[in-house]
């Protein structure tokens, strides 16, 4: 019985250490200019909301390439172009397409159904659910103020 306890003791403070360390990959950033804050990685998903340029929110991590970053502020939770976003790095702020590669910010993944479910269950987008489902989002054009060459940006630096 000591035994079975201890077991679960140790499974309790496993996935509490687990948690915290994925809270701790969360980074502080800004809105770098007028900032659509949308249910998914792409200018087609319906937006939920939008946050003023300099405003203060989390990113809680970004898709590979760190073109749409998923953020929250203020009781919203949604993605973000990554080309819109900035975080403190060395005293200055920057873009995360241009810095991200040399901090600990979390590359994710985007599964819909999961995302949805945890975040807009509670509002009316929700119900269109299943015409987002198979949309192949992927596939599409850039996020706003893209561009090609972020590491201009990371000038009198070198590579880690």
């Amino acid at each position: 019985m000591k035994a079975k306890l201890l077991f679960q003791m140790a499974a309790v403070l496993i996935v509490v250490g687990l948690s915290h360390e994925a809270g701790a990959a969360e980074h502080e950033g800004y809105a770098g200019v007028n900032l659509n804050v949308r249910s998914g990685p792409n200018v087609r998903f319906p937006a939920v909301g939008v946050l003023g340029a300099g405003s203060s929110l989390t990113i809680h991590g970004c898709l590979r390439g760190y073109r749409w970053c998923d953020v929250s502020a203020s009781g919203l939770r949604g993605w973000a172009s990554g080309a819109h976003i900035q975080f403190t790095y060395e005293t200055r702020r920057v873009y995360v397409p241009a810095y991200a590669p040399r901090i600990d910010l979390p590359v994710l993944t985007f599964q819909i159904n999961t995302y949805w479910q945890d975040h807009y269950r509670e509002l009316p987008l929700y119900g269109d659910l299943p015409q987002w489902t198979d949309y192949h989002w992927e596939e599409s054009d850039l996020p706003p103020g893209w561009r090609d060459n972020w590491d201009d940006d990371y000038v009198g630096h070198e590579y880690e």
